[in-house]
């Protein structure tokens, strides 16, 4: 008879080797038994923290973004895994470096101005685009005018 190795299944054609199929799997947690609760509670399962934005990262130059980080000085998006304050420290040190050592209200004021700025391109994005469905209109009546 075959003796079982890791990765290879073997089919038990007796009770001695349905007996050694459950030892094996008592021994190897990553082949779960149906029939043997105490292996599936065993396993673990890892999970990655999930932060949450918190005010005090404005002091680092992050704003929230669709729980996302946004850098205010670069605008750049930082995923949910760069949302720890050292990580966010570090990044103010290494690349805005002039930065480092402004206070709260610099941060402030920042946000307000990303803010009014994405509020004006929407005003504008929005204008321009009804003014391209108007053209497309009246260029699609001259054309129904014209047959």
């Amino acid at each position: 008879m075959e003796r079982r190795r890791k990765g290879v299944k073997r089919v038990a054609t007796s009770s001695n080797d349905a007996e050694y199929l459950k030892a094996v799997r008592a021994e190897n947690t990553a082949i779960p038994d149906p029939d043997d609760d105490a292996t599936t509670s065993s396993s673990t399962v890892s999970k990655t923290k999930k932060r949450k934005y918190d005010e005090s990262y404005i002091s680092f130059g992050f704003v929230d973004s669709n729980s996302s980080l946004l850098c205010m000085l670069y605008s750049k998006l930082l995923p949910n895994s760069s949302m720890a304050p050292t990580k966010l420290r570090r990044h103010l040190e290494t690349v805005h470096p002039e930065s480092k050592y402004k206070n709260k209200d610099f941060f402030d004021r920042e946000k307000e101005q990303l803010l009014e700025s994405q509020k004006n391109m929407m005003q504008v994005t929005q204008t321009i685009n009804e003014k391209a469905t108007k053209v497309s209109y009246l260029v699609s009546y001259r054309i129904a005018q014209a047959d």
